[in-house]
């Protein structure tokens, strides 16, 4: 068995257990402080780099057995052309940030308060929020069933405005009484837990594989 492919073996339960801590760790900051908050969805994406990157580079570095790097066939560049194409998507759409224990109700009145804060007039044309004073459009999606919802910027030289408007909600989430519903904080919780069950599973087998 080849130097390459031992690594990649020992670094993916690491890559497991990271990725169960963000579940976890995001999970359980909505259940034990019972208040919605958002998150920049480049956390998941730096996620998705450090799981896939492995599979990516698995046809040029990692020494397969009784693998011919010199006649590798169709299939061989499949799993690596596919996670590639995955990322470049998810650099696309994974952008902007993540409400986490929201109704619809709640997120509307931070986001109205933190614009009202920031002293930013606006118009409000569902799902887009039109920001009349700066010429900016907020885009605006939430999934009330699931508590949760996603707010992003189409203008990129404004995502420093967004920035701000998202730690005013933070801010404004911190001190209000607004409902919640933690559908997606159970929903992270539970990934988590079996992510971290199938990483410490991979542990033990692996002086069997290796």
């Amino acid at each position: 068995m080849g130097i390459y492919f031992r690594i990649f073996l020992i670094m993916f339960p690491i890559q497991i257990g990271l990725a169960a801590a963000y579940f976890l760790i995001t999970g359980l900051r909505g259940i034990i402080t019972q208040r919605p908050f958002l998150l920049s969805l480049r956390w998941l994406l730096a996620l998705m780099f450090l799981g896939f990157l492995p599979f990516i580079l698995l046809a040029f570095f990692f020494a397969l057995p009784d693998a011919d790097h010199t006649e590798m066939d169709l299939m061989d560049w499949l799993n690596p052309a596919t996670f590639t194409v995955i990322l470049v998507i998810a650099c696309f759409t994974l952008k902007g940030y993540e409400a986490y224990g929201i109704t619809d109700t709640s997120f509307r009145e931070a986001l109205r308060a933190a614009l009202e804060k920031l002293q930013l007039s606006y118009e409000e044309t569902l799902p887009i929020m039109r920001l009349t004073s700066i010429d900016a459009d907020l885009q605006v999606s939430i999934q009330p069933w699931l508590g949760a919802g996603t707010i992003k910027i189409k203008q990129r030289k404004q995502r420093y405005l967004l920035i701000e408007i998202v730690r005013a909600m933070n801010e404004h989430f911190s001190i209000s009484s607004a409902p919640t519903n933690l559908t997606s904080c159970i929903f992270s919780v539970v990934i988590g837990v079996l992510m971290a069950i199938g990483g410490i599973m991979i542990v033990f087998s692996l002086p069997e594989i290796l």
